[in-house]
């Protein structure tokens, strides 16, 4: 609760001194890039700094897009607030962006900043329930001329300011692409199909489902305030229907179980059509945030 206090001071002059940013954080990698191909997800993890400075980072998709999942953790972030104006850039050249993400803890680093969707250099489409997915047929994959581009990963919220120097993204970039494509193999799908595909699959009641989805915030988790970001794959069969959905978290919870696996159960869907416009199996994807107030 916002408390408002009224100071009285004496009628005398003075000059005040400009509030003075603090030095930001300067961190070089302290490692290799690992990756991490799991069964759902695709990981690069490196870390940056020595000691007690060491800070994480790491990219993650759930499928193939334009947009990665960032997870950045460290000592630099333990007065971030978490949804706070974050200002963000990855090069010299890029103007900061605000944005607004999650902060949790994260294993043995402390404080960690979480985006669930970001691009290099703008937002991308959030996810296949994107209204114009249809405008982006096929399989659309990570950027990697605008990943040459990339110097570092920087992140101020008022005075406090990381700069995780990466350099250039493209060969990381590329390595999460590969990946990306291999679970699509990995989920019984046809990868080269899906690059060449018409369209994607179209949720065609979403704005039902999703109103269903959104009234069953866990009664557990929203007494304790939990939130968070989960995503959301479901299998489409050639006949528009649901096969199978999966709910992976992108950050840890303790209470907040999506139920919306149940729930789209009810979902119908316009197919995939491949290039000969023949509907075929494919995969939906979409991201599920979980936000109290």
């Amino acid at each position: 609760m916002r408390r408002t206090m009224l100071a009285l001071v004496a009628p005398v002059t003075a000059l005040a001194a400009a509030p003075v940013a603090a030095e930001p954080v300067v961190l070089k990698p302290s490692s290799q890039w690992n990756v991490d191909f799991a069964a759902d997800s695709c990981r690069l993890v490196r870390l940056f700094g020595e000691g007690e400075n060491r800070h994480f980072l790491s990219f993650q998709q759930y499928s193939p897009g334009k947009g990665f999942g960032l997870t950045i953790a460290g000592p630099g972030f333990k007065k971030f607030r978490s949804l706070g104006k974050t200002m963000l850039n990855f090069h010299d050249a890029q103007a900061p962006r605000e944005t607004t993400p999650f902060t949790g803890t994260v294993d043995e680093y402390g404080t960690g900043v979480i985006y669930a969707n970001l691009g290099i250099e703008e937002e991308p489409p959030k996810d296949d329930a994107d209204p114009d997915q249809t405008l982006h047929p096929g399989v659309t994959m990570l950027d990697l001329a605008q990943g040459k581009q990339a110097q570092f990963v920087a992140l101020r919220q008022g005075k406090q300011e990381v700069r995780l120097e990466t350099g250039p993204l493209d060969k990381a970039f590329a390595v999460l692409n590969q990946c990306t494509l291999d679970l699509v193999r990995d989920w019984g799908l046809d990868p080269d199909r899906h690059v060449t595909a018409q369209t994607r699959p179209h949720w065609t009641n979403q704005e039902a489902v999703a109103r269903r989805i959104g009234r069953e915030y866990p009664a557990e988790a929203a007494r304790i305030g939990e939130q968070g970001i989960m995503r959301m794959r479901v299998i489409v069969s050639a006949e528009g229907l649901v096969e199978s959905c999966t709910i992976l978290k992108s950050t840890r919870t303790e209470e907040l179980e999506s139920p919306a696996c149940k729930m789209m159960q009810h979902a119908r869907f316009d197919p995939a059509l491949d290039a000969a416009g023949v509907p075929f199996r494919s995969y939906f994807v979409t991201s599920i945030t979980y936000k109290l107030g």
